[in-house]
C-alpha cells in the first residue's frame, strides 16, 4: 500500500467534500459535507485547507481530515475514511502526520469530539495518543408552552456574547460552542442576554427549530436561575424545537433540562493530545 497525502486546498472543495461524504456514508449519524458546509467551517471554525488533508492510496483518495488551527491549538474538525480502507491503519497514518505536522507549527496541543458509542474511533484515538478530557451532551425538544415574554430581553450582538463566554465560560471549551467560534456567527444567528445571562442561538433555515450555539451565566450570578429565565423568556419568543449537539460539556446541560428539554442519547468525548510540553518556570 502506498500513501500519499496533500492538502485539502491543492485537492481542491468540491473533490475534497465528495471525500467526505464517501467516508461519513454510514457514520452513525448523518453528516452531509458540501462545499458550503466546507466554507462555513472555514469561516467560523477556523478550518485551515491548507493543513487540513487528503490521504490517496495508490493515487485515489481513501480519507480526508479537517484541520481548524487557532494560537497555540488545533481541533480535528472532522476525519473521515471511506468504508474500503478500513483496518488498514490509513486513519492512524492519518493522525500520525497532522500531529507531526501541528507540532512542526508549533501547536501544542490536538483537540476533537468523538462519539462515544463509536468504540473503533475512540480506541484509534486513544492508541494515537489522546486522552479523553470530559463527556459533551445535548439536549432536543420543543420550546415550553407555558414559556411567559419577558420584556427584559434584549438582542444583543454575538460578539458581546462571545465577549461574555470568554469571561465567564468554563475553561477548555469545546471548540464548537467557545467564545472564538460565537464571535464567528453573523446573523441569521442571534444573541440575548436577560440580566447576567447570555445566549446564542441559530435558527434553522426553515424556521421551524432553534439550534443554542453557545451561553453562559456571569459568575456572581450562579445557581440564582438567570439562566433557566433566559431560555423560557427565548422560548416564548421562538415557539419552534429547540436543540443543541453534544458538542457542550455535560456538566452543564442540565439548565436545558430543567427548561423542559430532553437529554439526547447521543454522547460524545472531547478528546485532547499534547503535541509540545508545556513549559515550566524552573
Amino acid at each position: 500500500m502506498s500513501l500519499q497525502f496533500v492538502s485539502a486546498a491543492e485537492y481542491g472543495l468540491e473533490r475534497t467534500a465528495e471525500v467526505f461524504t464517501r467516508g461519513y456514508a454510514d457514520y452513525f449519524v448523518k453528516i452531509a459535507i458540501t462545499p458550503a458546509v466546507l466554507l462555513n467551517m472555514v469561516r467560523v471554525d477556523g478550518v485551515d485547507l491548507a493543513a487540513s488533508r487528503i490521504a490517496l492510496r495508490d493515487g485515489v483518495a481513501v480519507a480526508a481530515a479537517a484541520v481548524a488551527r487557532r494560537g497555540w491549538g488545533c481541533r480535528l474538525a472532522g476525519m473521515a475514511v471511506v468504508p474500503e480502507a478500513r483496518r488498514a491503519r490509513v486513519g492512524r497514518a492519518l493522525l500520525d502526520l497532522l500531529a507531526a505536522e501541528a507540532a512542526a507549527r508549533g501547536e501544542r496541543e490536538m483537540n476533537l469530539e468523538v462519539i462515544q458509542d463509536n468504540t473503533a474511533a475512540v480506541a484509534l484515538y486513544e492508541t494515537a495518543g489522546f486522552r479523553r478530557m470530559r463527556a459533551l451532551a445535548g439536549c432536543d425538544g420543543p420550546a415550553a408552552k407555558d414559556a411567559a415574554p419577558d420584556d427584559s430581553l434584549r438582542a444583543v450582538d454575538l460578539r458581546a456574547v462571545a465577549a461574555a463566554i470568554a469571561q465567564h465560560g468554563l475553561p477548555d471549551l469545546p471548540w464548537q460552542v467557545s467564545a472564538e467560534t460565537v464571535a464567528q456567527l453573523t446573523p441569521p444567528s442571534l444573541g440575548y442576554r436577560l440580566g447576567p445571562a447570555w445566549l446564542a442561538l441559530t435558527p434553522a433555515p426553515t424556521g421551524d427549530a432553534m439550534t443554542v450555539r453557545g451561553f453562559v451565566v456571569e459568575k456572581a450570578s450562579r445557581r440564582q436561575g438567570a439562566m433557566r429565565a433566559l431560555i423560557r423568556a427565548a422560548m416564548a419568543r421562538h415557539p419552534a424545537a429547540w436543540r443543541f449537539s453534544a458538542v457542550f460539556p455535560e456538566e452543564i446541560t442540565g439548565v436545558f433540562e430543567a427548561a423542559g428539554l430532553k437529554r439526547s442519547a447521543l454522547k460524545q468525548w472531547q478528546m485532547s493530545r499534547v503535541l509540545v510540553q508545556k513549559e515550566t518556570n524552573k
